[in-house]
C-alpha cells in the first residue's frame, strides 16, 4: 500500500510546481542543451496555463532545437510543424512580446531549411518581417538583430536562380545587402560579444564587404569562444571555412 501511495505521489509533486517554478527550470535545462528535459517541464507549465505566450515561446524553442537531433526528415518535419504551432499562439496571446516575434522568425528559418527553393525565398519575408518587429518591440534583443543581419547576408548573396525567384515573390529585389548585414551583426555583438555565433557571422560579413583585418578579428574572437549553443560547433565549422579564405 506504501508503495502505491508513494508511486501516486510523484506526479502530485512535480504538479505542485507553481508556472513561474516550471519556467525558471525550462531556462536551467534550456542554458545545458538538454532539450528533451526542458520540453517535458515547459509541457507541464502549458497544460497548467494555456494560452501564456511565454510559455509558449519557449514550448516553440524546445521543439525547433530538437529539431536538430531529429532522426528523420519526417521527426523534423513534425517537430517543425508543432514548433510553428507554439511560435504563432505566442504571438496571437501577446502580439508585443518581443521574444514571441522573435521565436516565430526563428523557427520560419528552421523550417525553412527542408523546403524548396522557393518556399525558402517566402518564407525570408515572413522572417524579416518578424525579426523587424520584434527588434522595434526590444531593441535590446541581440538575436533579433541578429536574425536581420543573417537575412541580409543570405539575401545579398542568393545565387541568380534564387535572385530572379526572390524578385518574383517580393515584387522586386528586397533592399537587402552584405553593408546591411555588417551593420545589424554589430549590433547584435554590441549587445552580447559572447555569443559564437554572432561573431562568426560577423566575421563573415565582414569578409564578403572586403574588410579583411575586422572580418580575421571577428572570426577569431568566435572560434576562441566556449561551444554553448546547441549549434555552436556547426556554426564554428563556418567560421574555420571563412577564415581559411584568408590565409
Amino acid at each position: 500500500m506504501k508503495r502505491a501511495l508513494l508511486f501516486l505521489a510523484i506526479p502530485t509533486m512535480a504538479w505542485s510546481q507553481s508556472v513561474p517554478d516550471l519556467i525558471r527550470k525550462t531556462d536551467a535545462l534550456d542554458a545545458k542543451n538538454r532539450n528533451a528535459e526542458a520540453l517535458v517541464v515547459i509541457q507541464q507549465a502549458d497544460q497548467l496555463s494555456p494560452g501564456n505566450a511565454e510559455i509558449l515561446y519557449r514550448l516553440a524553442k524546445q521543439k525547433a532545437q530538437l529539431m536538430l537531433d531529429a532522426k528523420s526528415s519526417a521527426e523534423r518535419k513534425q517537430l517543425g510543424a508543432e514548433a510553428l504551432d507554439a511560435a504563432q499562439r505566442a504571438v496571437a496571446a501577446d502580439p508585443k512580446s518581443a521574444e514571441a516575434h522573435l521565436s516565430l522568425a526563428i523557427v520560419y528559418g528552421r523550417i525553412a531549411q527542408d523546403e524548396s527553393a522557393r518556399r525558402k525565398v517566402e518564407l525570408s519575408r515572413l522572417i524579416r518581417d518578424e525579426a523587424e518587429i520584434a527588434a522595434k518591440l526590444d531593441p535590446k534583443e541581440d538575436y533579433a538583430w541578429h536574425v536581420l543581419g543573417r537575412w541580409n547576408y543570405e539575401m545579398a548573396n542568393f545565387n541568380a536562380v534564387l535572385k530572379a525567384l526572390a524578385q518574383a515573390i517580393y515584387g522586386k529585389f528586397p533592399d537587402a545587402s552584405n553593408e546591411k548585414a555588417v551593420e545589424y551583426l554589430e549590433k547584435a555583438v554590441a549587445l552580447r560579444p559572447d555569443r559564437v555565433v554572432h561573431q562568426i557571422e560577423l566575421g563573415r560579413a565582414y569578409l564578403a564587404i572586403g574588410e579583411k583585418d575586422k572580418a580575421r578579428a571577428a572570426l577569431e574572437k568566435g572560434l576562441s569562444l566556449p561551444s554553448l549553443a546547441k549549434d555552436d560547433n556547426e556554426t564554428k565549422e563556418r567560421g574555420r571555412k571563412a577564415l581559411s579564405q584568408l590565409n
